[in-house]
This record gives C-alpha cells, sequence and structure tokens, in this order.
C-alpha cells in the first residue's frame, strides 16, 4: 500500500467534519489513494445502518 501524499497534503479531512463530509472524503481517498482501503469500521458500520449507497 502506497500513500498518495499530494492528494493527502490537498485534501485535509475538515476540522469537525459532519458525518456527510467524512463519507465524502474517504470516498474521495479511496479513488485516489491506496494507504488505506475502505472506510474505518466504525463509518462503514454507520453508512449500513442508514442504508447509503454509492
Amino acid at each position: 500500500m502506497t500513500i498518495n501524499k499530494e492528494w493527502h497534503l490537498k485534501n485535509k479531512m475538515p476540522k469537525n467534519a459532519t458525518f456527510e463530509e467524512r463519507v465524502k472524503w474517504h470516498i474521495e481517498h479511496n479513488k485516489n489513494c491506496s494507504c488505506r482501503p475502505g472506510f474505518p469500521k466504525k463509518l462503514e458500520d454507520e453508512i449500513k445502518k442508514r442504508g447509503i449507497k454509492f
């Protein structure tokens, strides 16, 4: 797994990010970087709980 340092520097997670901002950030992260595939477990559980499809 490699980090896309340039993407990370240009795309910081917003401070006090909302659920929607976190989901959006992680979707873009997965498209642009392979340092951590997928979503954090807690976020993934909430996505499933809310029935969100993407």
